[in-house]
């Protein structure tokens, strides 16, 4: 199972990045980092699936491609988001980590406006 391999690439790196933080500190947010990539660069595929499948069913719903688009955009913005973060914060700056999970929601929100807008227009067409 490929979990397996994931969080043994995982439990590897959180070992090295705890030596090296005692030894050499500077290299320690290079390895966690190389570690993050490693994983992301493992499930890569999974996302290539989930995004094929989404699309598929979005066509046979008859969603405009706009609609899948941003929702790829969305899904996209809040993984890289999230990774960043977490680094950021693993790195020890909680409160720069903070400024950038809000900046991925405003992001998320300003480009999700225009769908949001369309849909009030649709439901105040139907209520009128």
């Amino acid at each position: 199972m490929e979990i397996f391999k994931i969080a043994a690439i995982a439990l590897i790196t959180a070992f090295c990045v705890l030596v090296l933080r005692e030894v050499k500190s500077e290299l320690a947010p290079i390895v966690a980092l190389a570690g993050g990539v490693v994983v992301l660069l493992s499930v890569v595929n999974y996302f290539s699936d989930v995004f094929s499948v989404i699309s598929s069913v979005a066509q046979k719903a008859g969603l405009a491609t706009s609609v899948v688009t941003l929702l790829f955009k969305v899904i996209a913005i809040g993984y890289i988001t999230e990774f960043s973060s977490s680094l950021i914060e693993d790195m020890g700056l909680s409160s720069l980590s903070d400024k950038v999970t809000l900046a991925g929601k405003l992001i998320i929100v300003a480009i999700s406006l225009p769908v949001v807008v369309q849909l009030f227009n649709f439901i105040a067409g139907l209520l009128s």
